[in-house]
């Protein structure tokens, strides 16, 4: 809706109503004088004119009929209480103009068609307060969540001495979570064939840095840095989200990522929440044009894995949209991305002797490169060929379901991006092309050492935050918001209590 149509349905109205008004006042008589009291009568009228024209523009047409009727009743009454009584006509009108205009600009003002923000925001508007405030709840309430399914996951077990700690250390011992805490305590050691290397320093290092205050304990310091960045992530997608829609997409675009049946491994010691954060925060940035800090925060995340190099994409396209092939000294901020590059080759160069061991790691974990689609199309037919039909519901046959869906979730969530009633505005398209390059990275590079073919799909698509954005926007039908809560957390919970018992998720 445009921002002028109350105001000129309101108008229109009023211009409606003022003969009618007129109509009901009594004419002069033909060899009256005016007199004083006449003078202050048509003074006043003409200031509640004005000022009822004012309310009906801001509080809609029905003000107008009735401001004209009560107008015209005035004057009917004689000069005096004409006087007075339009004058308290207008007080009224001033006072109604006043709520309706300072309630109505920020609905008014409409979406934004350049970089700057959607809406208006009233004076005292803290946007980074309500962004915390909100933030924090879906935060605690995922986290006290995940703490009753983690003690319901031990359910049956006849082993007594599992205590509180126990169950916490947990969700810094399964898996990858190894991975990062040996490398903050050991450094880079070369074997299994570099395999180490795969794994960038930013969360080992915060790990080293935060363990001394953590009773000395490096899981403590591993899950201290996971939940911080996870919250901080919530914190900035919430914020990025009402920039680009409003409050109500904001609250559910964040709850549905926390909601989404991998978003465990938020908790979990790994560095998803600090890459999204890291991540989230260049764009952000990059959306209010400062590039700086869009620099910085991009050169940490890709410290922090290596997909943030796509990043120096985004920058290119936003500093391109705003300003038009002119560069200015504030261009230079782009190469604070690749000091992230230089900083994980300085790391590879001390340990390994060369620059790029983390490439060479690939080759322990069997990731290669693929056509983008023949891992989906792969993935497909793993759930209706023999070999799939023949183990059934198995794990072979849940994991590939599940890689499968969240590929295809994500896929179709960033076509929608462009085509469709919940597509993008044209300046916002900054956000679904990265969401774009997370997706071809997450099914172009399969594993050739398991049978699935999106190995690790499920996870990654954490990352992929356009989707949930578009999700949102979806789940504004009631239907398909209650869909999307009860089928997310089922699943999370019973992933969460799978791997926190040492199965393998994504």
């Amino acid at each position: 809706m445009d921002a002028d149509d109350p105001g000129d349905r309101g108008a229109g109205k009023a211009t409606a109503d003022a003969p009618a008004a007129d109509a009901n006042a009594r004419p002069p008589a033909a060899d009256a004088r005016p007199t004083a009291g006449d003078t202050a009568a048509a003074r006043t009228r003409a200031t509640a004119d004005d000022t009822t024209a004012v309310a009906d523009r801001a509080a809609g047409p029905g003000t107008a009929a009735a401001d004209g009727d009560a107008t015209g009743t005035a004057a009917a009454a004689g000069p005096d209480a004409t006087a007075a009584r339009t004058r308290a006509t207008a007080d009224d009108t001033t006072a109604v103009a006043d709520r309706a205009a300072g309630s109505g600009t920020a609905a008014a003002a409409g979406p934004a068609t350049g970089s700057g923000e959607v809406g208006s925001q009233t004076a005292g508007d803290r946007p980074w307060r309500r962004a915390l405030l909100v933030g924090f709840g879906i935060f605690a309430a995922s986290k006290i969540a995940l703490a009753v399914v983690t003690a319901f996951a031990w359910i049956g077990e006849k082993r007594p001495n599992v205590t509180a700690t126990y169950l916490a250390a947990q969700w810094a011992s399964q898996w990858d979570s190894k991975w990062f805490v040996d490398i903050a305590q050991r450094g880079y050691y070369p074997e299994p064939d570099k395999a180490p290397a795969a794994f960038f320093p930013m969360y080992p290092m915060l790990i080293r840095g935060l363990t001394p205050i953590c009773f000395g304990k490096p899981w403590v310091a591993a899950l201290l840095v996971a939940n911080l960045a996870a919250f901080g992530a919530l914190v900035v997608l919430y914020r990025l989200t009402e920039r680009e829609f409003d409050r109500v997409i904001a609250g559910r675009t964040v709850f549905y990522l926390v909601a989404f049946p991998t978003a465990f491994f938020l908790t979990a010691a790994y560095n998803e929440g600090l890459f999204i954060g890291l991540m989230l925060a260049t764009l952000y940035c990059l959306r209010q044009q400062h590039w700086w800090w869009a620099g910085a925060f991009g050169g940490l995340a890709v410290f922090t894995r290596s997909a943030g190099i796509l990043l120096a994409g985004a920058f290119v396209w936003e500093y391109v949209r705003v300003n038009r092939f002119r560069l200015k000294r504030s261009a230079l901020a782009i190469l604070l991305i690749p000091v992230g590059v230089a900083g994980v080759a300085a790391f590879s160069i001390n340990a390994y002797g060369e620059p790029f061991a983390f490439l060479k790691a690939q080759r322990y974990w069997g990731r290669h490169l693929d056509w983008p689609w023949m891992p989906v199309l792969r993935g497909g037919k793993s759930l209706v060929t023999s070999h799939g039909l023949r183990f059934g519901f198995s794990d072979l046959w849940v994991h590939n379901l599940l890689e499968l869906a969240t590929a295809l979730m994500c896929i179709a969530a960033l076509v929608l991006c462009f085509v469709g009633p919940w597509k993008l505005r044209r300046d916002q398209w900054v956000l679904p092309l990265v969401g774009i390059g997370l997706t071809l990275l997450m099914i172009s590079f399969p594993s050739s050492h398991l049978p699935y073919p999106l190995y690790s799909a499920s996870r990654f698509g954490l990352e992929v935050f356009p989707a949930f954005m578009i999700l949102a926007r979806i789940g504004a039908r009631p239907w398909v918001d209650r869909i999307v809560v009860a089928l997310f957390f089922m699943l999370q919970a019973i992933l969460a209590a799978y791997f926190v018992r040492g199965g393998w998720v994504a």
